[in-house]
């Protein structure tokens, strides 16, 4: 019944003629969107019906907009893969290049030595965080600590085998980004250098976090068998649902304690950003709860204008 709500309220306030203005639309149902269990403060930037950015929010209280600075968690890992998938492009990364090729100041053993940039896009690199997870391995978090750690030691599982998602790996990627920063965007490189860094170190508005991420649409999918047990997998980030899975075709979530951050698109087009205050008990479930219901408002149209 939650996932039904944003656009059953709006259907009764039409009917009732007390429903927002017609280019409204969407900006109403994701504003009754944001309101989910466990989760509270809700703000969201999407591309509108017209193809602009609108703005929601929940809360007679809240002060947050789409132009407040926050801390947007793993939403920096999608940011990070723009930037390795752009370097691809123009011929200075290759998939396939194995990261001891890149970061010779690295110590390695022989099984790291062979993990590619892809692998590490994927988190198929063997590296296993359900134990341990060296990015908070002290008190103060630290992204290059986490990428020398799980070099200097064999991977938990095989490389190249099954999807465990991974900070470390991000990590990782963030020092091959760092062995060149010349032409890295200034609030990436601030990003890669903070103590979360490549995994969740970005910070900026909804606003500037929607349009950087939309520079890299469309999106670009990569192979990835066996998917994971619900059919999605992993390409530059975005976790790629099947085509005929209900929801957005590519997500990513994003958790740090007392906030939960949500980037969902159909990776051409529509994309939609937010962030709210919460410790949920489920963190996969609330969010895919969220996604759901937010995403099911992007498909709400303005109506077509009636001649009197």
């Amino acid at each position: 019944m939650m996932g039904r709500r944003p656009l059953a309220l709006l259907a009764l306030l039409a009917m009732t003629g007390c429903g927002p203005a017609p280019a409204d639309m969407r900006t109403a149902c994701i504003s009754s969107a944001l309101d989910q269990p466990d989760l509270k403060n809700g703000v969201a930037v999407f591309t509108s019906a017209d193809g602009g950015i609108g703005e929601a929010r929940t809360g007679m209280l809240n002060f947050r907009d789409g132009n407040t600075v926050l801390a947007v968690a793993s939403l920096t890992k999608p940011l990070v893969a723009a930037e390795v998938r752009r370097r691809i492009e123009h011929g200075m990364l290759a998939l396939d290049k194995p990261a001891s090729k890149l970061l010779r100041a690295f110590r390695f053993t022989p099984e790291t030595a062979t993990i590619t940039v892809q692998q590490l896009l994927q988190h198929r690199a063997g590296f296993d965080r359900s134990g341990y997870d060296p990015l908070f391995a002290s008190e103060r978090p630290s992204c290059r600590g986490a990428a020398v750690d799980v070099l200097a030691r064999p991977p938990e599982l095989a490389i190249g085998g099954q999807t465990v998602y991974s900070n470390a790996g991000y990590c990782v990627l963030g020092e091959i980004l760092l062995t060149q920063p010349s032409g890295i965007d200034p609030d990436m490189l601030m990003a890669l250098k903070s103590p979360l860094g490549a995994a969740g170190g970005w910070r900026g508005s909804l606003r500037s976090l929607h349009s950087a991420l939309s520079l890299s649409m469309p999106f670009a999918d990569l192979e990835a068998e066996p998917a994971l047990p619900d059919g999605s997998h992993y390409a530059f980030a975005w976790r790629s649902w099947p085509v005929s899975a209900e929801g957005p075709r590519w997500t990513h979530f994003g958790r740090l304690p007392g906030i939960l951050s949500l980037a969902l698109s159909d990776g051409r087009r529509s994309l939609l950003v937010a962030h709210f205050q919460g410790d949920p008990a489920d963190v996969d479930a609330t969010s895919l709860a969220a996604s759901g219901a937010l995403w099911r408002c992007m498909s709400v149209e303005s109506p077509p204008a009636t001649s009197l």
